[in-house]
């Protein structure tokens, strides 16, 4: 009888353990993601934003490619460690340029949260330069107002991840000025980009 109860004992066991065994595991690294947010310059209002995937990377540098216009031009940003793109968008002298990459989600298609996320510390609040020529974008009259910008999507569930997930990460704000010359800011966006 003793025997049975060792027998029964250690089936048992054994099923248990055949059991965790089977059940997966998920040792997958952190997908390499970039968040865009788009912000409207003059209302501050989130308009929407897209999340890119990329293959992975050790650290995240913001290239910037500016084709001046003289009557047509462009801007485009990469991911540099990679020459991923991460926008493009046309740029005209006398006329309204377009975003052709990535095509942006709407606003409504973000999660909010209760809890407005924090602005970063003022050190990981980083803008991307690509005009050379010019005045850099902190000396101009557009000048990034970081708490007022970062209010318009700091209730969105996907900031709070990207932040909890890399909360030393720089915080980089993007000028897209798709008319110069007479240009009409009221066409201009800030874009708020987050590496996960």
């Amino acid at each position: 009888m003793k025997n049975k109860f060792l027998l029964f004992g250690l089936c048992l066991s054994l099923m248990a353990c055949s059991e965790e065994s089977s059940a997966p595991v998920d040792n997958s690294p952190t997908e390499n993601k970039v968040l865009m947010l788009k912000v409207d310059l003059l209302t501050s209002e989130f308009e929407g934003g897209k999340e890119l995937t990329f293959d992975d990377a050790s650290t995240f540098t913001i290239a910037a490619e500016y084709d001046a216009p003289g009557d047509f031009g462009g801007i485009k940003l990469k991911y540099e460690e990679l020459n991923a793109p991460l926008f493009e968008g046309t740029v005209h002298w006398m006329g309204l340029g377009e975003i052709s990459y990535p095509e942006i989600n709407p606003a409504q298609s973000f999660n909010t949260i209760e809890n407005a996320v924090s602005l970063p510390n003022e050190s990981l609040l980083k803008i991307v330069e690509y005009l050379p020529f010019a005045t850099p974008l902190d000396e101009w009259p557009y000048a990034p107002d970081y708490a007022t910008l970062w209010h318009a999507v700091d209730n969105l569930e996907i900031v709070k991840e990207y932040r909890e997930n890399n909360p030393n990460a720089k915080v980089n704000f993007f000028l897209y000025t798709p008319s110069v010359g007479v240009g009409n800011p009221a066409g201009w966006d800030w874009f708020i980009i987050l590496k996960n």
